[in-house]
Protein backbone atom coordinates (compact mmCIF):
# COMPACT_ATOMS: atom_id res chain seq x y z
CA UNK A 1 0.00 0.00 0.00
CA UNK A 2 0.86 3.62 -0.98
CA UNK A 3 0.28 6.99 0.42
CA UNK A 4 -1.47 9.31 -1.80
CA UNK A 5 -0.80 12.50 -1.22
CA UNK A 6 -1.89 15.94 -2.47
CA UNK A 7 0.22 19.89 -1.57
CA UNK A 8 -1.56 22.16 0.71
CA UNK A 9 0.48 25.40 0.06
CA UNK A 10 0.26 27.20 3.64
CA UNK A 11 1.21 31.06 3.50
CA UNK A 12 2.60 32.95 7.07
CA UNK A 13 5.02 35.70 7.99
CA UNK A 14 8.35 34.80 8.32
CA UNK A 15 9.66 37.96 10.22
CA UNK A 16 8.27 41.81 11.01
CA UNK A 17 9.80 44.90 12.04
CA UNK A 18 8.73 48.62 12.73
CA UNK A 19 10.54 51.63 12.90
CA UNK A 20 10.08 55.46 13.51
CA UNK A 21 12.48 57.66 11.92
CA UNK A 22 12.75 61.20 11.83
CA UNK A 23 13.59 62.76 8.68
CA UNK A 24 15.55 66.44 9.09
CA UNK A 25 17.09 69.00 7.33
CA UNK A 26 17.83 73.04 6.61
CA UNK A 27 16.57 74.14 2.95
CA UNK A 28 18.10 77.50 1.57
CA UNK A 29 15.37 79.28 -0.54
CA UNK A 30 17.07 79.68 -3.94
CA UNK A 31 18.46 82.63 -5.62
CA UNK A 32 15.03 83.62 -7.94
CA UNK A 33 12.76 82.87 -5.04
CA UNK A 34 12.13 86.06 -2.44
CA UNK A 35 12.69 86.01 0.91
CA UNK A 36 10.04 84.25 3.11
CA UNK A 37 7.52 86.13 5.19
CA UNK A 38 5.06 83.25 6.27
CA UNK A 39 4.08 79.42 5.66
CA UNK A 40 0.90 79.21 4.73
CA UNK A 41 1.26 74.75 3.83
CA UNK A 42 3.65 72.50 3.63
CA UNK A 43 3.12 69.13 1.34
CA UNK A 44 5.33 66.17 2.01
CA UNK A 45 5.51 62.66 -0.30
CA UNK A 46 7.85 59.48 0.86
CA UNK A 47 8.75 57.75 -2.74
CA UNK A 48 11.06 54.47 -1.90
CA UNK A 49 13.84 53.96 -4.51
CA UNK A 50 15.04 50.26 -3.44
CA UNK A 51 14.37 48.16 -0.74
CA UNK A 52 17.54 45.59 -0.10
CA UNK A 53 17.08 42.81 2.09
CA UNK A 54 20.43 41.04 3.58
CA UNK A 55 20.66 38.85 5.83
CA UNK A 56 19.17 40.23 9.28
CA UNK A 57 18.31 43.40 8.12
CA UNK A 58 16.27 45.30 4.79
CA UNK A 59 17.90 48.81 3.77
CA UNK A 60 15.66 50.96 2.35
CA UNK A 61 16.77 53.84 0.56
CA UNK A 62 14.38 56.92 -1.02
CA UNK A 63 13.39 60.85 -0.53
CA UNK A 64 11.40 62.66 1.39
CA UNK A 65 9.65 65.47 -1.41
CA UNK A 66 8.56 68.18 -0.23
CA UNK A 67 6.48 71.81 -1.39
CA UNK A 68 5.99 74.95 0.56
CA UNK A 69 3.68 77.82 -0.42
CA UNK A 70 4.78 81.20 1.36
CA UNK A 71 4.50 84.83 1.54
CA UNK A 72 6.62 87.05 0.53
CA UNK A 73 6.52 90.75 0.79
CA UNK A 74 9.67 91.67 -1.33
CA UNK A 75 7.73 91.12 -4.97
CA UNK A 76 4.59 92.28 -6.42
CA UNK A 77 2.89 88.54 -6.82
CA UNK A 78 2.76 88.15 -2.37
CA UNK A 79 2.18 84.27 -3.01
CA UNK A 80 5.40 81.86 -3.95
CA UNK A 81 6.40 78.52 -3.81
CA UNK A 82 9.95 76.11 -3.47
CA UNK A 83 10.27 72.70 -3.74
CA UNK A 84 13.07 70.28 -2.76
CA UNK A 85 13.89 66.48 -1.52
CA UNK A 86 15.86 65.18 0.98
CA UNK A 87 17.34 61.34 0.98
CA UNK A 88 17.34 59.47 3.31
CA UNK A 89 18.60 55.24 4.04
CA UNK A 90 17.96 53.35 6.83
CA UNK A 91 18.68 49.88 7.85
CA UNK A 92 15.83 48.14 9.70
CA UNK A 93 16.91 44.47 11.74
CA UNK A 94 14.97 41.45 11.14
CA UNK A 95 15.77 38.57 12.71
CA UNK A 96 15.45 35.91 10.43
CA UNK A 97 15.16 37.70 7.30
CA UNK A 98 16.14 35.82 4.10
CA UNK A 99 18.29 37.65 1.18
CA UNK A 100 17.04 36.12 -1.06
CA UNK A 101 13.71 36.85 -0.50
CA UNK A 102 11.16 39.49 -1.39
CA UNK A 103 10.42 42.37 1.42
CA UNK A 104 7.37 44.40 1.61
CA UNK A 105 7.64 47.61 3.22
CA UNK A 106 4.61 50.22 3.94
CA UNK A 107 5.42 53.36 5.27
CA UNK A 108 3.02 55.98 6.66
CA UNK A 109 3.72 60.15 6.50
CA UNK A 110 3.18 60.79 10.11
CA UNK A 111 3.64 64.40 10.30
CA UNK A 112 5.76 66.84 7.84
CA UNK A 113 6.27 70.46 8.98
CA UNK A 114 8.27 73.22 7.72
CA UNK A 115 9.75 75.98 10.62
CA UNK A 116 11.23 79.28 9.69
CA UNK A 117 14.61 79.47 10.58
CA UNK A 118 14.85 83.10 8.93
CA UNK A 119 14.16 84.78 5.89
CA UNK A 120 16.05 82.97 4.40
CA UNK A 121 16.34 79.55 5.61
CA UNK A 122 13.74 76.63 6.50
CA UNK A 123 13.58 73.93 8.51
CA UNK A 124 11.82 70.84 7.17
CA UNK A 125 10.95 67.97 9.75
CA UNK A 126 8.79 64.64 8.72
CA UNK A 127 8.34 61.98 11.17
CA UNK A 128 7.95 58.64 8.63
CA UNK A 129 6.77 55.15 9.87
CA UNK A 130 7.75 52.12 8.22
CA UNK A 131 6.34 48.92 8.40
CA UNK A 132 8.37 45.66 6.94
CA UNK A 133 7.81 41.85 6.58
CA UNK A 134 8.76 39.18 5.03
CA UNK A 135 6.39 36.69 3.84
CA UNK A 136 6.66 32.55 3.51
CA UNK A 137 4.95 30.31 1.60
CA UNK A 138 5.36 26.39 2.13
CA UNK A 139 4.43 23.07 0.51
CA UNK A 140 3.42 20.29 2.51
CA UNK A 141 2.42 16.90 1.00
CA UNK A 142 -0.40 15.48 2.99
CA UNK A 143 -2.14 11.95 2.84
CA UNK A 144 -5.29 11.94 0.95
CA UNK A 145 -5.84 8.34 0.70
CA UNK A 146 -4.25 4.53 0.89
CA UNK A 147 -4.33 2.84 -2.62
CA UNK A 148 -2.71 -0.35 -3.62
CA UNK A 149 0.71 -0.25 -4.98
CA UNK A 150 -0.26 -1.69 -7.55
CA UNK A 151 -2.68 1.10 -8.79
CA UNK A 152 0.32 3.51 -7.51
CA UNK A 153 2.23 2.44 -9.53
CA UNK A 154 0.36 2.19 -12.83
CA UNK A 155 -1.18 5.83 -12.25
CA UNK A 156 -4.55 4.91 -12.17
CA UNK A 157 -7.93 5.23 -9.96
CA UNK A 158 -8.12 2.46 -7.43
CA UNK A 159 -11.51 0.41 -7.71
CA UNK A 160 -11.60 -1.42 -4.67
CA UNK A 161 -9.80 -0.84 -1.41
CA UNK A 162 -6.22 -2.57 -0.71
CA UNK A 163 -8.06 -5.85 1.66
CA UNK A 164 -8.79 -4.93 5.29
CA UNK A 165 -8.04 -1.56 4.43
CA UNK A 166 -10.32 0.71 6.78
CA UNK A 167 -9.37 4.71 6.25
CA UNK A 168 -11.34 7.61 8.50
CA UNK A 169 -11.28 10.88 6.19
CA UNK A 170 -11.94 14.75 7.46
CA UNK A 171 -11.90 17.82 5.73
CA UNK A 172 -11.16 21.52 7.00
CA UNK A 173 -11.33 24.97 5.78
CA UNK A 174 -8.69 27.27 5.00
CA UNK A 175 -7.49 29.87 2.32
CA UNK A 176 -4.71 29.64 0.16
CA UNK A 177 -3.01 32.82 -1.53
CA UNK A 178 -3.16 32.54 -5.03
CA UNK A 179 -1.28 35.31 -6.30
CA UNK A 180 0.54 38.06 -5.17
CA UNK A 181 2.55 41.06 -7.46
CA UNK A 182 3.56 44.73 -7.46
CA UNK A 183 1.76 47.26 -10.55
CA UNK A 184 0.95 50.72 -11.31
CA UNK A 185 -2.50 51.51 -11.95
CA UNK A 186 -2.02 55.07 -14.08
CA UNK A 187 -5.02 57.53 -14.40
CA UNK A 188 -4.49 60.59 -16.81
CA UNK A 189 -6.65 63.19 -18.17
CA UNK A 190 -7.00 66.23 -20.42
CA UNK A 191 -9.09 69.63 -19.10
CA UNK A 192 -9.61 72.77 -20.38
CA UNK A 193 -9.98 75.99 -18.26
CA UNK A 194 -13.59 77.20 -17.96
CA UNK A 195 -14.07 80.05 -19.78
CA UNK A 196 -14.73 82.70 -16.81
CA UNK A 197 -11.06 81.41 -15.74
CA UNK A 198 -7.95 83.67 -16.82
CA UNK A 199 -4.89 81.71 -18.53
CA UNK A 200 -2.50 80.33 -16.48
CA UNK A 201 1.15 81.81 -15.55
CA UNK A 202 2.02 79.82 -12.60
CA UNK A 203 0.80 77.13 -10.89
CA UNK A 204 1.65 77.71 -7.09
CA UNK A 205 0.35 74.34 -5.77
CA UNK A 206 -2.01 71.28 -6.79
CA UNK A 207 -3.70 68.60 -5.60
CA UNK A 208 -5.09 65.51 -6.62
CA UNK A 209 -7.45 62.80 -4.63
CA UNK A 210 -8.84 59.67 -5.44
CA UNK A 211 -12.26 59.43 -4.14
CA UNK A 212 -14.76 56.86 -4.39
CA UNK A 213 -12.63 54.16 -5.00
CA UNK A 214 -14.28 50.57 -5.74
CA UNK A 215 -12.44 47.66 -7.07
CA UNK A 216 -14.10 44.25 -8.63
CA UNK A 217 -11.94 41.18 -9.79
CA UNK A 218 -12.80 40.75 -13.32
CA UNK A 219 -11.48 37.97 -15.97
CA UNK A 220 -7.65 38.00 -15.86
CA UNK A 221 -7.59 41.23 -13.87
CA UNK A 222 -8.87 43.57 -11.59
CA UNK A 223 -10.82 46.33 -12.87
CA UNK A 224 -10.88 50.06 -10.24
CA UNK A 225 -13.61 52.69 -10.99
CA UNK A 226 -13.76 56.08 -8.95
CA UNK A 227 -12.92 59.54 -9.30
CA UNK A 228 -10.36 61.38 -8.87
CA UNK A 229 -10.56 65.56 -7.52
CA UNK A 230 -8.35 68.06 -8.84
CA UNK A 231 -7.54 71.46 -7.35
CA UNK A 232 -5.01 74.03 -8.75
CA UNK A 233 -4.04 77.04 -7.29
CA UNK A 234 -2.38 79.36 -10.20
CA UNK A 235 -1.48 83.03 -10.85
CA UNK A 236 -3.29 84.24 -13.85
CA UNK A 237 -1.12 86.02 -16.87
CA UNK A 238 -0.78 89.96 -16.35
CA UNK A 239 -2.22 90.12 -13.41
CA UNK A 240 0.52 88.67 -10.61
CA UNK A 241 -1.21 89.92 -7.58
CA UNK A 242 -4.28 88.08 -8.02
CA UNK A 243 -5.14 84.31 -7.00
CA UNK A 244 -6.98 81.97 -8.63
CA UNK A 245 -8.44 78.44 -8.33
CA UNK A 246 -9.47 75.89 -10.49
CA UNK A 247 -11.27 72.55 -9.09
CA UNK A 248 -12.76 69.90 -11.04
CA UNK A 249 -13.91 65.95 -10.81
CA UNK A 250 -13.34 63.59 -13.44
CA UNK A 251 -14.02 59.60 -13.11
CA UNK A 252 -11.67 56.89 -14.48
CA UNK A 253 -12.33 53.48 -15.18
CA UNK A 254 -9.43 50.60 -16.04
CA UNK A 255 -8.54 47.11 -15.68
CA UNK A 256 -4.89 45.62 -14.01
CA UNK A 257 -4.42 42.51 -15.92
CA UNK A 258 -3.70 39.70 -13.48
CA UNK A 259 -3.16 36.56 -15.06
CA UNK A 260 -5.19 33.52 -13.63
CA UNK A 261 -7.85 35.78 -11.64
CA UNK A 262 -11.02 34.45 -11.11
CA UNK A 263 -13.97 36.11 -10.22
CA UNK A 264 -14.76 33.95 -6.99
CA UNK A 265 -11.35 35.58 -5.59
CA UNK A 266 -10.87 37.60 -2.74
CA UNK A 267 -8.73 40.75 -3.45
CA UNK A 268 -6.58 43.07 -1.26
CA UNK A 269 -5.63 45.89 -2.79
CA UNK A 270 -3.39 48.10 -0.84
CA UNK A 271 -2.59 51.50 -2.64
CA UNK A 272 1.17 51.63 -1.23
CA UNK A 273 1.98 54.91 -2.76
CA UNK A 274 0.90 58.09 -5.65
CA UNK A 275 2.68 60.21 -7.72
CA UNK A 276 1.53 62.81 -9.72
CA UNK A 277 2.28 65.14 -12.18
CA UNK A 278 0.62 68.31 -13.74
CA UNK A 279 1.72 69.96 -16.59
CA UNK A 280 0.05 73.10 -18.38
CA UNK A 281 -0.18 73.23 -21.95
CA UNK A 282 -1.19 75.89 -24.54
CA UNK A 283 -4.15 75.07 -26.44
CA UNK A 284 -5.18 75.41 -30.05
CA UNK A 285 -5.13 79.24 -29.80
CA UNK A 286 -1.26 79.27 -27.92
CA UNK A 287 -2.84 80.06 -24.80
CA UNK A 288 -2.20 78.33 -21.51
CA UNK A 289 -5.87 76.77 -20.38
CA UNK A 290 -5.29 72.94 -21.21
CA UNK A 291 -4.00 71.19 -17.69
CA UNK A 292 -2.85 67.46 -18.47
CA UNK A 293 -2.67 65.09 -15.39
CA UNK A 294 -1.32 61.75 -14.36
CA UNK A 295 -1.48 60.37 -11.50
CA UNK A 296 0.32 57.36 -10.36
CA UNK A 297 -1.32 54.62 -7.88
CA UNK A 298 1.63 51.87 -6.83
CA UNK A 299 -0.14 48.84 -6.03
CA UNK A 300 0.12 46.00 -3.64
CA UNK A 301 -2.16 43.27 -4.61
CA UNK A 302 -2.73 39.96 -3.43
CA UNK A 303 -5.67 37.59 -4.59
CA UNK A 304 -6.76 34.95 -1.99
CA UNK A 305 -9.53 31.76 -2.65
CA UNK A 306 -11.67 30.12 0.06
CA UNK A 307 -11.05 26.16 -0.20
CA UNK A 308 -11.62 22.77 1.41
CA UNK A 309 -9.44 20.18 1.74
CA UNK A 310 -10.32 16.54 2.30
CA UNK A 311 -7.74 14.48 3.94
CA UNK A 312 -7.02 11.70 5.51
CA UNK A 313 -7.18 11.76 8.74
CA UNK A 314 -6.70 8.05 10.23
CA UNK A 315 -6.72 4.61 8.71
CA UNK A 316 -5.54 1.05 10.31
CA UNK A 317 -5.32 -2.60 8.50
CA UNK A 318 -6.92 -6.02 9.95
CA UNK A 319 -4.65 -7.29 7.29
CA UNK A 320 -0.89 -5.90 8.08
CA UNK A 321 0.22 -3.61 10.94
CA UNK A 322 0.20 -0.24 9.37
CA UNK A 323 2.29 2.58 11.39
CA UNK A 324 1.28 6.32 10.42
CA UNK A 325 3.75 9.36 10.89
CA UNK A 326 1.82 12.49 11.32
CA UNK A 327 2.95 16.26 11.32
CA UNK A 328 0.78 19.14 12.69
CA UNK A 329 0.41 22.22 10.35
CA UNK A 330 -1.32 25.53 10.88
CA UNK A 331 -3.74 26.54 8.51
CA UNK A 332 -4.96 29.72 7.64
CA UNK A 333 -8.67 31.23 6.93
CA UNK A 334 -10.06 34.20 5.91
CA UNK A 335 -12.45 34.51 8.40
CA UNK A 336 -13.91 38.23 7.03
CA UNK A 337 -13.49 41.51 4.82
CA UNK A 338 -15.21 44.44 6.03
CA UNK A 339 -15.72 47.16 4.97
CA UNK A 340 -16.79 49.96 7.20
CA UNK A 341 -17.46 53.44 6.37
CA UNK A 342 -17.29 55.68 9.56
CA UNK A 343 -18.78 58.83 8.81
CA UNK A 344 -16.93 62.13 11.28
CA UNK A 345 -17.47 66.14 12.13
CA UNK A 346 -16.26 69.27 13.91
CA UNK A 347 -15.84 73.05 13.58
CA UNK A 348 -12.82 74.43 12.57
CA UNK A 349 -11.84 77.73 14.04
CA UNK A 350 -9.00 80.06 12.37
CA UNK A 351 -6.67 81.10 15.21
CA UNK A 352 -6.37 84.78 16.45
CA UNK A 353 -2.85 85.40 14.49
CA UNK A 354 -4.50 84.67 10.98
CA UNK A 355 -6.89 86.77 8.63
CA UNK A 356 -10.45 85.94 8.67
CA UNK A 357 -12.11 83.99 5.55
CA UNK A 358 -13.21 85.42 2.49
CA UNK A 359 -13.59 81.94 0.63
CA UNK A 360 -12.41 78.12 1.14
CA UNK A 361 -10.15 77.17 -1.46
CA UNK A 362 -9.41 73.40 -0.77
CA UNK A 363 -9.25 70.84 2.17
CA UNK A 364 -7.11 68.18 2.37
CA UNK A 365 -6.59 65.35 5.05
CA UNK A 366 -5.07 62.61 6.37
CA UNK A 367 -6.02 59.66 8.96
CA UNK A 368 -3.97 58.30 11.76
CA UNK A 369 -4.77 55.10 14.21
CA UNK A 370 -3.84 55.64 17.21
CA UNK A 371 -5.29 52.79 18.97
CA UNK A 372 -6.26 49.38 17.95
CA UNK A 373 -7.14 46.53 19.70
CA UNK A 374 -9.04 43.04 19.45
CA UNK A 375 -12.59 43.32 21.57
CA UNK A 376 -15.41 40.72 21.71
CA UNK A 377 -16.69 40.25 17.93
CA UNK A 378 -14.89 43.40 16.50
CA UNK A 379 -11.84 45.23 16.55
CA UNK A 380 -11.87 48.72 18.68
CA UNK A 381 -9.82 51.52 17.10
CA UNK A 382 -9.55 55.19 17.73
CA UNK A 383 -7.94 57.32 16.14
CA UNK A 384 -8.05 61.51 14.29
CA UNK A 385 -8.25 62.69 11.04
CA UNK A 386 -6.14 65.82 10.74
CA UNK A 387 -7.35 68.18 8.10
CA UNK A 388 -6.09 71.61 6.68
CA UNK A 389 -8.43 74.22 5.00
CA UNK A 390 -6.57 76.55 2.50
CA UNK A 391 -8.96 79.76 1.88
CA UNK A 392 -8.55 82.94 0.96
CA UNK A 393 -8.66 86.27 3.04
CA UNK A 394 -9.15 89.65 2.94
CA UNK A 395 -5.85 90.80 3.26
CA UNK A 396 -4.07 91.74 -0.22
CA UNK A 397 -0.85 91.38 1.06
CA UNK A 398 -1.95 88.11 3.05
CA UNK A 399 -4.23 86.76 0.22
CA UNK A 400 -3.57 82.92 1.63
CA UNK A 401 -3.93 80.96 5.09
CA UNK A 402 -4.80 78.25 6.30
CA UNK A 403 -6.85 76.15 9.31
CA UNK A 404 -6.05 73.83 10.41
CA UNK A 405 -8.30 70.88 12.63
CA UNK A 406 -7.92 67.49 14.56
CA UNK A 407 -11.09 65.46 14.45
CA UNK A 408 -11.25 62.38 16.74
CA UNK A 409 -12.73 59.16 16.46
CA UNK A 410 -14.01 56.05 17.30
CA UNK A 411 -15.18 52.90 15.81
CA UNK A 412 -15.44 49.12 16.43
CA UNK A 413 -15.50 46.85 13.12
CA UNK A 414 -17.69 43.71 13.82
CA UNK A 415 -15.67 40.39 12.94
CA UNK A 416 -17.56 37.86 14.42
CA UNK A 417 -15.91 35.01 16.17
CA UNK A 418 -12.68 36.68 15.82
CA UNK A 419 -10.19 35.64 18.43
CA UNK A 420 -7.28 37.70 20.27
CA UNK A 421 -4.63 35.37 18.71
CA UNK A 422 -6.05 36.26 15.22
CA UNK A 423 -4.22 38.13 12.86
CA UNK A 424 -5.66 41.36 11.02
CA UNK A 425 -4.59 43.83 8.54
CA UNK A 426 -6.46 47.60 8.40
CA UNK A 427 -6.29 49.97 5.55
CA UNK A 428 -7.81 53.38 6.75
CA UNK A 429 -8.21 55.96 3.91
CA UNK A 430 -10.36 59.13 3.49
CA UNK A 431 -13.23 58.86 0.94
CA UNK A 432 -14.06 62.45 0.89
CA UNK A 433 -14.12 65.85 2.51
CA UNK A 434 -16.75 68.41 2.72
CA UNK A 435 -16.29 71.99 4.06
CA UNK A 436 -18.65 74.93 4.18
CA UNK A 437 -17.99 78.20 5.68
CA UNK A 438 -19.66 79.43 8.55
CA UNK A 439 -18.42 82.68 9.07
CA UNK A 440 -15.29 84.48 8.53
CA UNK A 441 -13.71 82.48 11.46
CA UNK A 442 -15.11 78.90 11.62
CA UNK A 443 -15.85 76.37 9.37
CA UNK A 444 -17.63 73.32 9.33
CA UNK A 445 -15.97 69.83 7.89
CA UNK A 446 -17.04 66.76 7.82
CA UNK A 447 -15.38 63.82 6.73
CA UNK A 448 -16.01 59.86 5.50
CA UNK A 449 -13.65 57.61 6.29
CA UNK A 450 -13.34 53.79 4.54
CA UNK A 451 -11.69 51.23 6.98
CA UNK A 452 -11.28 47.89 5.32
CA UNK A 453 -10.29 44.97 7.34
CA UNK A 454 -9.01 41.62 6.64
CA UNK A 455 -8.91 39.19 9.63
CA UNK A 456 -7.48 36.14 9.82
CA UNK A 457 -8.04 32.95 12.07
CA UNK A 458 -5.24 29.98 12.46
CA UNK A 459 -6.19 26.32 13.16
CA UNK A 460 -3.98 23.63 13.75
CA UNK A 461 -4.74 20.07 11.63
CA UNK A 462 -2.41 16.95 12.28
CA UNK A 463 -1.92 15.79 9.22
CA UNK A 464 -0.53 11.86 7.52
CA UNK A 465 2.70 12.45 6.03
CA UNK A 466 3.88 8.78 5.37
CA UNK A 467 2.60 5.33 5.84
CA UNK A 468 4.67 2.05 6.43
CA UNK A 469 2.95 -1.62 6.59
CA UNK A 470 4.47 -4.27 8.10
CA UNK A 471 3.28 -7.85 8.63
CA UNK A 472 0.65 -8.48 11.76
CA UNK A 473 1.86 -9.09 15.35
CA UNK A 474 0.36 -12.36 15.35
CA UNK A 475 1.55 -12.66 19.16
CA UNK A 476 -0.62 -9.95 19.94
CA UNK A 477 -3.34 -10.88 18.20
CA UNK A 478 -2.97 -14.50 19.54
CA UNK A 479 -3.08 -12.92 23.19
CA UNK A 480 -6.24 -10.54 22.23
CA UNK A 481 -9.93 -12.20 23.00
CA UNK A 482 -12.15 -13.26 19.88
CA UNK A 483 -14.95 -11.73 21.66
CA UNK A 484 -15.03 -8.63 24.30
CA UNK A 485 -17.62 -7.05 26.27
CA UNK A 486 -16.98 -3.69 26.32
CA UNK A 487 -18.73 -0.97 28.61
CA UNK A 488 -17.97 3.05 27.43
CA UNK A 489 -16.72 5.36 30.43
CA UNK A 490 -17.23 7.88 27.78
CA UNK A 491 -18.27 9.85 24.72
CA UNK A 492 -16.34 8.64 22.09
CA UNK A 493 -16.54 7.06 18.26
CA UNK A 494 -17.02 3.66 17.18
CA UNK A 495 -13.76 4.37 14.63
CA UNK A 496 -11.19 4.47 18.22
CA UNK A 497 -12.72 1.08 19.30
CA UNK A 498 -12.82 -0.78 16.24
CA UNK A 499 -9.29 0.37 15.67
CA UNK A 500 -7.56 -0.48 19.50
CA UNK A 501 -9.65 -3.94 19.48
CA UNK A 502 -8.61 -4.86 15.62
CA UNK A 503 -12.23 -5.10 14.45
CA UNK A 504 -14.57 -2.66 12.05
CA UNK A 505 -17.11 0.09 12.68
CA UNK A 506 -19.35 -2.15 10.33
CA UNK A 507 -19.05 -5.38 12.52
CA UNK A 508 -19.77 -3.58 15.48
CA UNK A 509 -23.06 -2.07 14.33
CA UNK A 510 -24.16 -5.11 12.87
CA UNK A 511 -23.34 -7.24 15.90
CA UNK A 512 -25.08 -5.06 18.46
CA UNK A 513 -27.37 -4.05 15.92
CA UNK A 514 -26.60 0.32 16.03
CA UNK A 515 -27.82 3.14 14.24
CA UNK A 516 -25.04 5.39 14.88
CA UNK A 517 -21.61 5.24 15.23
CA UNK A 518 -21.48 7.09 18.28
CA UNK A 519 -21.32 5.41 21.84
CA UNK A 520 -21.91 7.60 25.29
CA UNK A 521 -21.21 6.76 28.86
CA UNK A 522 -22.80 3.11 29.57
CA UNK A 523 -23.31 1.65 26.57
CA UNK A 524 -22.35 -1.79 26.31
CA UNK A 525 -21.06 -3.14 23.09
CA UNK A 526 -19.60 -7.19 22.13
CA UNK A 527 -16.83 -6.88 19.94
CA UNK A 528 -15.59 -9.40 17.49
CA UNK A 529 -11.95 -9.49 16.81
CA UNK A 530 -11.34 -9.76 12.65
CA UNK A 531 -8.12 -10.96 10.84
CA UNK A 532 -7.67 -11.18 7.10
CA UNK A 533 -5.34 -11.76 4.80
CA UNK A 534 -4.42 -14.97 6.65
Amino acid sequence: MELSTRNIRTHGTLCRSDMQITLEDDVNVSDTRPDIDQLIKTQGEIQITSITPTDGKVTIRGNLSFSLLYITTEDIRPVHNMKGQIPFEESINMDGLHSEGEVMCHFDLENCQANLINSRKVSIRAIVSFHCCQEEDSEIAAGVDIVSSEASRADMEQISSPEGLHRQFDQFALTKLVSHKKDVFRIKDEMTLPKGKPNIDMVLYHEMTVQNLQSRIVEDGIRFIGDVQLFVLYTPENEERRLEYFETEFPFDGIVRCDNCTEDMISDVEIVSTKKELEVKPDEDGEHRVLEVELNLNLQLKFYQDEIFNYLSDAYSTACTLELNHQDIVSTRLLMKNQSVVRVSDRIHTTQDTDSILQICNATGSVQIDEQEIVSDGIAIEGVVELDVLYITENDDHPLAIAKGTIPFTHTIEVRGIKPEDDYELQPTINQISVMMLDDQEIEAKVILNLCSFVFTHNNQEIITQIQEKPLDIERLQAMPGLVGFIADKDGSLWDIAKEYNTTVENIMQLNQLDSDRVKPGDKLLLFKQIDGI
